[in-house]
């Protein structure tokens, strides 16, 4: 009997020791974590919440950060190094309260136990800007993206296709970092943070430009300036043709003025010296005067950039033009001719001497100028006005712009001969009265003048 209570004795002693030392280690885990509980790779069992945030603080200031491009190793970092000032006392609270502390026998004889990762990982913004400023995200060796293009050829045009580069885009770089910090990660490549082209070779627009510009390679130029047909070369439209700035289909107006400035001097009258077959001493050679036409390029080069473009008016064009003269064969068959040597003036119309004269013209002082000019106006009942002189005509026809012009002078006794040497005029033509009436009469304004 004795022994029996003995044996009863010791196993409820046991009992006791028993549901003591579980009590005593469950009032413990009120307090601290559960046996196996890892968070982000720390072993925080048997810890307090306080002692386990100081674990994690040091897990994550001596972690170590990996960067990568491909397969080469760019850089690497501490979390210290960036920064990493945590708190993670409150994640820890949460998972502190969803563990029953009577369960640690459980934990301890399972496989299983509480593996947490923590999100929101934070860091000292003006550290981590400061670091991330010293990174080697540039290099004289990177290749910077370029945009997919419409590209001139020898013939015509192609799309160049698009570089896509391993220039870094930093902010994409630094945002990209942030983010796997954030999220835990040690090994964080960069192979998706290039800057990247915006246009690529299958772009629509692209593809619309092409087609535009190889129709306009194609176009066929041709002017008529003042009878004679001029095509442009083929290789000069395509000089002209490309894209401006904003990446529009565009016609350089620069290359065109320039053309057109070319064809002006081969094929303008204006400012050119002219063999003119006088009446009395066959072909003489006539300085220039104000008579004559220019091709207008600065007008010119913007009209036909426009017509260019709209793919009309481009056949047999008809250049705009300054000055007289254009579209006949320069001074033509209807002009006046006036001959200094013989002191003598013709009119003819259609190639017929319709009226002739003797003058007097400028002396030897102020002596009127040869030159090609025109009956820019006429005008009754003028006063020619000088510095010391102001006399009243019947009729006034200015041919050039310094006052020198065919009036009638009744004040002379004669004409003709050497009278200009003594009673020559201030450069204009002297005609006499009756004569002028006929010439006035006769005459349209724009008619050319030739004074020789």
């Amino acid at each position: 009997m004795s022994m029996k209570k003995t044996t009863i004795g010791i196993i409820l002693a046991i009992l006791i020791l028993i549901v003591g030392f579980y009590s005593f280690k469950s009032i413990g885990y009120q307090t601290k974590f559960l046996p196996k509980t890892v968070v982000d790779g720390v072993a925080i069992e048997n810890k307090t919440i306080s002692e386990a945030n100081a674990a994690l603080k040091s897990h994550y200031q001596d972690k170590v950060f990996k960067v990568t491009e491909g397969e080469k190793e760019l850089f690497s970092f501490k979390g210290q190094e960036i920064g990493i000032t945590d708190d993670f006392t409150k994640n820890l609270k949460n998972l502190k309260s969803k563990q029953n502390p009577w369960s640690w026998p459980v934990r301890m004889m399972g496989s299983k136990g509480d593996k947490e990762e923590m999100k929101d990982v934070t860091f000292n913004e003006a550290t981590f800007d400061a670091y991330f400023a010293k990174l080697p995200l540039t290099s004289s060796e990177r290749v910077k993206p370029e945009n997919a293009k419409v590209e001139k050829t020898a013939t015509g045009f192609s799309i160049k296709k698009e570089i896509l580069g391993n220039t870094f885009d930093e902010a994409k770089v630094k945002a990209w970092l942030k983010k796997s910090i954030d999220e835990g990660k040690t090994d964080i490549t960069l192979d998706d943070t290039y800057q990247k082209p915006t246009v690529y070779s299958n772009d629509k627009a692209l593809k619309d430009r092409l087609a535009k510009l190889e129709s306009l390679s194609k176009l066929t130029i041709t002017y008529n300036i003042s009878g004679q047909s001029v095509t442009v070369p083929h290789e000069t439209l395509l000089s002209w043709l490309g894209e401006n700035d904003k990446g529009e289909v565009a016609v350089d107006e620069a290359g065109v003025e320039k053309y057109v400035t070319e064809l002006s001097n081969q094929y303008s009258t204006y400012k050119k010296t002219r063999t003119f077959k006088s009446t009395n001493r066959g072909e003489v050679q006539v300085p220039p005067g104000i008579y004559g036409w220019t091709l207008n390029a600065e007008d010119e080069a913007p009209a036909l950039a426009k017509d260019i473009l709209a793919e009309k008016n481009l056949t047999d064009r008809k250049p705009i033009v300054s000055g007289s003269g254009y579209g006949r064969d320069d001074i033509g068959n209807t002009y006046i001719e006036v001959d200094l040597a013989s002191q003598h003036m013709w009119y003819y119309k259609d190639g017929a001497k319709v009226l002739d004269t003797d003058v007097v013209t400028g002396k030897p002082a102020t002596p009127t100028p040869p030159g090609v000019f025109s009956v820019w106006n006429k005008e009754r009942n003028a006063t020619l006005r000088g510095e010391d002189y102001a006399t009243p005509v019947d009729h006034w026809m200015p041919i050039d712009t310094t006052g020198v012009g065919i009036h009638d002078s009744p004040w002379q006794p004669a004409y003709g001969g050497t009278l200009y040497q003594t009673v020559g005029s201030h450069g204009c033509i002297n005609t006499p009265p009756a004569i002028m009436t006929q010439l006035y009469d006769m005459v349209e304004a724009g008619i050319p003048v030739v004074v020789f």
